[in-house]
């Protein structure tokens, strides 16, 4: 079983070295943004062209983003017809979402993760234009992207350390057609790096949805 895995802007492909141990079974190509594509892209879609270019030739059973990389996971089946078989995104959001979403980790996570995991943004930062971080952190919606692809979609968020919130898919602030056409999941006490927070449950869900079993 192949995927394809796609990271958030301001990462490189390390930021899945925690869940890595977790995925031995399949084949994975873990992506890597050239620094000269990221420099110069205005938009999502100047990365997921890119991306296309160099990995659209390949059939995945699935590809699997991240924040930036759920976009262009969407992006590489509505507008590129890739071939692939599932589609996972990682705490995407498709539109502003509220306040409960806006947070990087639990206090307990970023006390774990925190200095690496900045050290990493703050490293990567200068290498994204300011057009294409204003395109999916001010005012965007790519949330007509669900609706053009044909692959079930599962969006998998976390539930920030309380799962009783009764508003967490309201609050996502999608419409109700687009809701219909997502498998919306939830990982417990994790926050946006949901890969490195919880790799044990993320990955055991993941396995679940490629497998079809009943794990999820």
């Amino acid at each position: 079983m192949r995927l394809l895995i796609l990271y958030g802007v301001n990462c490189t492909k390390d930021i899945w070295n925690v869940i890595d141990p977790y995925l031995k079974e399949f084949e994975i190509d873990y992506v890597e943004y050239p620094q000269e594509v990221t420099l110069h892209a205005k938009k999502v879609d100047d990365i997921t062209e890119w991306v296309y270019k160099n990995y659209g030739h390949h059939s995945y059973d699935a590809i699997i983003g991240h924040s930036l990389g759920g976009i262009i996971a969407l992006q590489l089946t509505a507008k590129y017809k890739m071939k692939v078989d599932k589609i996972i995104y990682l705490d995407t959001n498709l539109k502003p979402a509220n306040e409960f979403y806006r947070n990087l980790m639990t206090q307990k996570n970023m006390d774990k993760y925190g200095n690496s995991i900045l050290q990493m943004f703050s490293k990567e930062r200068e290498f994204y234009t300011a057009e294409l971080l204003k395109s999916i952190q001010v005012d965007f919606d790519y949330s007509t992207l669900v609706n053009e692809v044909t692959q079930d979609i599962y969006a998998i968020y976390g539930d920030r350390g309380m799962s009783e919130y009764p508003a967490k898919i309201q609050d996502l602030n999608l419409s109700a057609q687009v809701l219909n056409h997502l498998n919306i999941l939830f990982i417990h006490d994790s926050c946006h790096m949901i890969m490195v927070e919880n790799p044990k449950q993320l990955s055991k869900l993941m396995k679940g949805i490629l497998l079809n079993s009943t794990l999820f």
